[in-house]
């Protein structure tokens, strides 16, 4: 039956927090399946870049909302994100590269919240937009990427006593893991000198504090901001105890007002010596080293610039072999300074935070060049500096990771270090040196790419040879695992949505993995994807030439094949991606490469974390009735979700389907009978998309197998029984940010008649897309829990919605294609969603459809979806076309037209058009 008219057999769960269940292949590739650590082509460079989660080491609370507003009228207001500059020098800021950057950058990042009329294209246009914000949405948003913050509350306000800033701990909401604090050492003796009258009472005191401190388990870190006070040339410890005391004494005066800092070279040279003998000796007796952070480079103008050059703290470090020392934001314009102090003492360490977002984007790139000039990936790492206001941590954040990409594709362009090298230098200065440096034990967890192709190589020799070698790898470990295995089976799925499989001796398969460095096994003809059921060649498809079968590993099972009479599996599966022999890469039209490419698009578009689930639905019939040309199901005696409908050995036959998926690793959440004679629904949690359509592949495989050994043939015809429900293979998706799914399925409704030809396999699918058959409708149109919409929105806070049209004769590597790429179109182009529908639309009135902006009817036959790929002049593809693959639309067409006219036409009488429905179901039901 096409919808149960109850909730989803998903659970909200499956949509929310999802653990992923990997294949026993996928465990040897990945450090579990959501810790991504290695890239194998750019595009999975790139994506570590994009998903790395960030130990921001240095930033400062941001301001409550209640503060905000006196913030804006004490004159420090929201420019100071940008900017350095100080009172009237604010004023030219929107004059700087760095302004009009970071507004474009807010304008575009912030876009999906935007609710109601009005635009954002004036800096007073940002700030009331951003006050209309949820304050708790817009932090979620700005912080989204960082694992945790290491806070320096330090930083105060006067004379403003009224300015105040967030807790610690109010932060932890937005992070991943708790934010922790880094104590600022001159904001403690100020404090203390203000109640101690007598040197030695203050010395103790601050003894006791920074003992206490660095044996504080949320406090990891110090920080001194004797940059601006006196400047980074520190006083030498060897002045005399009665020097110091004259210096204390003479500021006992002056050190009672409001904004009374801690300036005075002796004070501050014997507070930096006090504290750094407290931490060696701590070290000595066996405890952890905790860094000390100096501010070094571009600050406000309280800096004194020739006073923040790091490398005038060269004695100090070398003084102090024990402490760790952690020069702030580059050091800035003294980048090459820090990274020589970084990478000739074993206790220095360079950050490079601040310049952004306060640099330009060519300035950005230069630097992290600078750093890593001489400074290994171990010594350094990044931080926003984030502080007040969420922006600085958004701006911050996506810039960096923007200078990244091309800095590091720069870099692998010279060919002088791997891909796989890259990789970790970008996981140290985002994540690494931090965990280790500040003893926070964090697990870094970067989540598989939606797009990941371990064997799609962007050509360095090195890179290439992984291919073979990774697929070695894996088959070894697997056969460790399942000795029994004589045969792999390698798949690829068919535009005509059969699955075409060659079985392959293990040993040739192990000799080629050793020979072929870019892991392909055997030659298949070209036209492999465009054959039909009885051996006819779709017009344009050519028979000369060969594509390789190249395995993705990823997908290895044990094939539920077992000899007769025997226990054990003797046969692997593995989905292949089909290979170009001379370029090594995958072929364009091949459907799992057009699923890549569709995610590599959306990913470019913002759009992450892809789920898709499948409702699969099945009808038992008796295989030697179908070999007559007749259907006869399993029962009849049968409705939806029923007790009855499980007497019968279709119960047998459902537990053996759920034994042999668990042993494979794929769960179902449940299975019930459906409302068509003999019908009934598996419900398979959800999965990326690649992983989800293999795993789909496999699980009909099981189905297939289990059913036939008990003389069965389990059919996704869709529409097996006049006048009863059809049957579908309904789609659940989700996506983040949440926020895009009003664009993302608006491109969807623009593109429907299209997208019927990817996501409706073939001619036969039309009987079931009728109204009032739980089959979604004839129009296109949305509803929320609306079974009688081709989109159903499920859960809007997860984004999770059901596609209901698809059927099980699609192929659904390019179905799921076409979804996103018609989504990712929506989208780019901002389209608002329209065409809510609360009941069946067509039942409504042409008036109240076009009030409802319900516009578009579904097409009516594959011709009909076959010519929606093109535009009015029936030559042109559509932009959603040509986006799946060029010629894809050609091939479709052409391919669908001789299915029609080489398959289904033998059904049809030639004299009088009576088309067989009986028989020709019978036909489809031994191949769907």
């Amino acid at each position: 039956m096409d919808s149960s008219p109850v909730n989803s057999s998903f659970s909200s769960q499956s949509y929310d927090e999802l653990t992923y269940v990997p294949t026993p292949a996928a465990t040897e590739i990945e450090t579990g399946a959501a810790s991504f650590l290695t890239a194998g082509s750019l595009s999975e460079l790139e994506h570590i870049i994009d998903n790395c989660p960030i130990i921001d080491n240095h930033a400062h609370p941001l301001l409550t909302e209640q503060t905000l507003g006196v913030y804006e009228t004490s004159g420090l207001n929201l420019l100071k994100c940008l900017s350095e500059a100080n009172s009237d020098a604010l004023g030219d800021v929107p004059s700087t590269l760095v302004y009009h950057r970071a507004f474009k950058s807010l304008q575009e990042g912030f876009l999906h919240l935007r609710r109601g009329p009005g635009e954002v294209n004036t800096w007073e246009d940002w700030k009331s937009f951003r006050s209309s914000l949820d304050p708790e949405l817009f932090t979620r948003e700005c912080f989204n990427g960082l694992q945790t913050i290491l806070l320096d509350t330090g930083l105060k306000y006067p004379p403003h006593e009224e300015i105040k800033a967030h807790s610690v701990p109010w932060h932890n909401k937005f992070l991943k893991s708790p934010a922790k604090e880094i104590l600022r050492l001159e904001y403690i003796a100020e404090e203390e000198i203000k109640i101690q009258q007598k040197f030695h009472s203050w010395e103790a005191k601050l003894r006791d504090v920074i003992r206490k401190a660095i044996k504080d388990d949320n406090i990891v870190g110090f920080k001194s901001v004797v940059c601006y006070r006196t400047g980074l040339c520190i006083d030498k410890d060897d002045h005399t105890e009665e020097s110091i005391i004259d210096a204390y004494t003479s500021i006992l005066t002056s050190c009672k007002e409001d904004s009374w800092k801690l300036s005075h070279p002796r004070l501050n040279g014997f507070l930096l010596h006090l504290f750094a003998k407290e931490m060696t000796r701590h070290v000595e007796k066996g405890g952890k080293a905790k860094p000390l952070q100096f501010h070094t480079g571009l600050g406000d103008s309280d800096l004194r610039l020739k006073d923040a050059n790091p490398i005038l703290l060269q004695q100090f470090a070398e003084a102090y072999p024990r402490v760790p020392i952690v020069l702030l934001h580059a050091g800035y314009p003294f980048t090459r300074e820090a990274g020589y102090l970084a990478s000739t003492y074993a206790n220095v360490y360079l950050d490079f935070g601040l310049v952004f977002p306060t640099v330009s984007q060519e300035g950005q790139e230069s630097i992290v060049k600078q750093v890593l000039e001489l400074t290994p990936s171990t010594k350094a790492m990044w931080s926003t500096d984030g502080h007040h206001y969420g922006e600085t941590y958004y701006l911050a954040q996506k810039q960096v990771r923007e200078v990244f990409k091309t800095v590091m594709r720069e870099i692998y362009g010279k060919r002088n270090i791997s891909l796989r090298n890259i990789s970790n230098i970008v996981t140290d200065l985002f994540f690494n040196t931090s965990n280790r440096l500040y003893n926070l034990n964090l697990g870094l967890n970067i989540p598989t790419p939606l797009y990941h192709d371990s064997f799609e190589m962007a050509g360095a020799e090195d890179e290439l040879e992984h291919r073979g070698r990774t697929g070695l790898k894996i088959l070894q470990d697997f056969l460790a695992k399942n000795p029994d295995v004589e045969y792999l089976r390698l798949n690829w799925l068919d535009y005509s949505s059969i699955l075409r499989t060659r079985v392959v001796k293990l040993k040739h398969v192990i000799t080629q993995l050793e020979k072929n460095s870019n892991g392909s096994i055997i030659g298949v003809t070209k036209a492999a994807l465009f054959i039909l059921a009885n051996c006819t060649l779709a017009e344009g498809a050519s028979p000369c030439g060969e594509d390789r079968l190249v395995p993705d590993f990823t997908s290895l099972r044990l094939h539920p094949h077992q000899k007769s009479g025997q226990d054990r599996q003797n046969h692997a599966t593995v989905m292949c991606w089909i290979q170009d022999p001379d370029s090594h890469k995958t072929v364009a039209l091949c459907p799992r490469n057009i699923l890549k490419n569709a995610l590599i698009r959306a990913s470019d578009a913002g759009l992450s974390n892809f789920k898709f689930g499948f409702e699969i639905e099945f009808c038992m019939f008796k295989q030697s009735d179908l070999d007559e040309g007749k259907i006869m199901p399993i029962t009849t005696h049968h409705t939806w979700t029923t007790s009855r409908s499980l007497q019968t050995k279709a119960l047998d036959i459902l537990e053996e389907i759920d034994l042999r998926l668990s042993e494979a690793g794929i769960e179902i959440e449940q299975f019930h009978s459906e409302g068509a004679q003999g019908q009934y629904e598996i419900a398979l949690s959800p999965l990326p998309p690649m992983q989800a359509v293999d795993g789909l592949i496999y699980t009909r495989e099981v189905i297939q197998c289990v059913c036939a050994k008990y003389g069965y043939r389990a059919s996704l015809l869709p529409k097996p029984f006049d006048n009863e429900c059809g049957t579908a293979s309904h789609v659940h998706m989700s996506f983040k940010p949440v926020e895009k799914q009003w664009n993302f399925f608006a491109g969807i409704l623009e593109n429907m008649r299209a997208l019927n030809a990817v996501i409706l396999g073939g001619e036969m699918s039309f009987e079931r897309i009728v109204p009032g058959a739980w089959a979604g409708g004839i129009w296109a149109c949305w509803g929320r829990q609306n079974r009688e919409a081709p989109l159903r929105l499920v859960e809007e806070d997860k984004a999770h919605w059901e596609i209901k049209a698809v059927d099980g004769m699609a192929n659904m590597y390019l179905a799921l294609a076409g979804i996103i790429t018609a989504g990712t179109k929506g989208v780019i182009e901002r389209i608002d969603i329209y065409g809510e529908s609360d009941r069946d639309a067509s039942l409504m009135t042409a008036e109240e459809r076009k009030r409802r902006g319900i516009k578009t009817e579904m097409v009516k036959s594959m011709d009909e979806a076959t010519a929606a790929l093109f535009k009015n002049d029936g030559r042109t593809p559509l932009e959603f076309s040509e986006q799946m693959a060029p010629g894809f639309a050609r091939h479709m067409k052409v391919l669908k037209k001789a299915e029609k006219e080489n398959i289904y036409s033998q059904f049809i009488d030639p004299i009088t058009g009576y088309i067989d429905i009986p028989r020709r179901r019978a036909w489809a039901a031994q191949w769907y």
